[in-house]
């Protein structure tokens, strides 16, 4: 490539103003070695930051860009999310599709600061699009391990699984009867998303669980129950309310968009509306949301409202952390369930408050480097426990 050309292509890149089939075509360049000197300057130069010599022979780094595939196009043409934290020209560049590879690379090889150690023994790797599925007889379907297509066929109720990760219900004209319930399930580090049999489409995230009737049609309204946390966009029934049951909570809506975070380990049970209206119930309190209001449940039963930005709350179902004045256990207790490890704190926690956005793609590492560059924590990684360090 002329130096021009090359140039142009990778300020369009960083845009994220290439089609996925032109930015394949400018990773595998780039993976080549090709024009590999000249490519760094240019790279120096979008970044103002020095670049590694060995950068793009690093086998390790190299391997970024066999992982970034099958994620592209989830990455090309989305927004731009906030930057991360304080370094203003690798932040920026982090919030696009090239902070993926770059950044990452930044983070293994060109910072000079605290280095995390991990045993070659234990690979801590990112979650994944997958789920469990309990039929009403018992039998449990693992949804990665399932070739897309019709997956079962339970009471003349058809299920499907989409070539894009999604479980579809298909109910038969004359279903008769009680049909049963079913439940998704997620582990640590797994995520999915479902469209139920009223047509309402739900995204569940990792270790959360969402119990349904196959068939809503018999009940006076669409009642599920909820563990962890969830995003719905309910298809409207003005004859049928959508109802979600929780720990201690009930949210009835009659067609809308919100999140419901219920964790256990979570100081409060929050619901997050995003469009239309919900009403929030618990223990003879009541509460009516409008758009971005958030109603919070204390361990003490004390329901409250408050007016917040919902991007933060909903960005997990874009494969995004985004921090919002987070506290540190806040902020662990999201990387512990998508990275499925297990956090100790040691010494003093620290109490400043963390704001930014990262993929949750990227390697453990680049998230707890980032964290780093902040001054105000540190972290020790041994198997798959990681040591908060004041």
């Amino acid at each position: 490539m002329e130096k021009k050309l090359l140039q142009y292509t990778l300020r369009q890149y960083i845009r994220g103003e290439l089609s996925e089939e032109n930015s394949r075509a400018f990773l595998s360049y780039i993976k080549s070695g090709e024009d590999r000197i000249l490519l760094q300057e240019l790279i120096q130069d979008v970044l103002d930051d020095p670049v590694d010599q060995g950068l793009l022979q690093d086998p390790e780094l190299l391997a970024i860009l066999d992982n970034t595939w099958e994620q592209l196009h989830r990455q090309i043409n989305k927004p731009k999310t906030k930057p991360m934290w304080s370094r203003k020209t690798i932040g920026a560049v982090a919030a696009t599709v090239i902070g993926i590879l770059f950044v990452g690379w930044w983070t293994f090889s060109g910072v000079q600061h605290k280095v995390l150690r991990q045993s070659t023994a234990e690979v801590i790797s990112p979650g994944k699009q997958s789920a469990t599925l309990t039929l009403a007889n018992g039998k449990q379907i693992h949804l990665q391990e399932t070739m897309d297509g019709q997956i079962a066929d339970e009471m003349g109720i058809k299920i499907s699984k989409s070539n894009d990760g999604q479980l579809i219900y298909e109910v038969g004209k004359n279903i008769d009867g009680d049909t049963g319930h079913h439940i998704l399930s997620t582990t640590k580090g797994e995520t999915y998303r479902i469209k139920l049999p009223d047509g309402t489409q739900v995204w569940l995230n990792a270790a959360s669980a969402l119990k349904y009737p196959m068939r809503f049609a018999l009940k006076g309204k669409r009642e599920v129950e909820l563990t962890g946390e969830a995003y719905f966009e309910v298809a409207k029934d003005i004859r049928h309310p959508f109802v979600v049951q929780t720990a201690g909570q009930q949210i009835e809506v009659l067609g809308t968009h919100f999140n419901v975070n219920s964790y256990s380990d979570e100081p409060a049970l929050r619901t997050t509306l995003l469009e239309g209206r919900v009403e929030v119930s618990s223990h003879h309190q009541k509460l009516r949301l409008l758009p971005g209001q958030q109603s919070s449940l204390s361990s003490n039963g004390v329901l409250k409202l408050q007016q917040v930005d919902t991007a933060p709350v909903v960005a997990w179902i874009n494969h995004e952390f985004m921090f919002d004045d987070d506290d540190i256990e806040s902020v662990m207790r999201k990387i512990a369930r998508w990275y499925k490890v297990d956090v100790i704190y040691q010494g003093k926690k620290t109490t400043e408050k963390f704001g930014g956005g990262i993929s949750r793609f990227d390697d453990v590492r680049q998230v707890l480097n980032l964290l780093e560059k902040t001054g105000a924590v540190h972290f020790r990684i041994e198997g798959k426990t990681l040591y908060v360090l004041p």
